[in-house]
């Protein structure tokens, strides 16, 4: 077993990710991608459903919503930075197809490289997933 790792922050760290995270933000919650410079190339995305990543222009997330017919949005949202990224914990709310209401409670991680975002890591309810976008 390996000692456990605690990071110890710096405040120009914290600085810095929550300059981005100001920048990510809006359109997270618009639900597109931000600016092309906020990424770090070949930035991912972690999901917890399955524990399967892809390189970011590659997650079906979005392109599932529309094929699936939901209406989605995000609420509760709830932003803490540290340094090096930051965490947002939210739930996403809405319709699936057949008209359902769906909410999904998430916790999405954010980590930063070289001031530039590497890498998201999706926590999110399996079941509440299904419910939105089906099988």
């Amino acid at each position: 077993m390996t000692d456990p790792v605690i990071e110890t922050p710096s405040p120009e760290g914290v600085a810095q990710a929550a300059a981005l995270a100001r920048r990510w933000l809006p359109a997270f919650l618009a639900g597109r991608r931000a600016d092309d410079d906020v990424y770090a190339d070949g930035v991912s995305t972690w999901h917890n459903i399955g524990e399967w990543e892809a390189e970011i222009e590659r997650t079906p997330s979005r392109t599932r919503q529309v094929q699936s017919g939901a209406d989605v949005h995000v609420e509760d949202v709830r932003v803490t930075v540290f340094d090096g990224g930051w965490v947002v914990q939210s739930v996403a709310v809405g319709t699936n197809a057949t008209g359902e209401p769906v909410r999904i409670p998430s916790c999405l991680v954010v980590r930063l490289r070289d001031g530039k975002i590497e890498r998201f890591e999706e926590y999110a309810d399996s079941r509440a997933a299904e419910r939105l976008f089906g099988p």
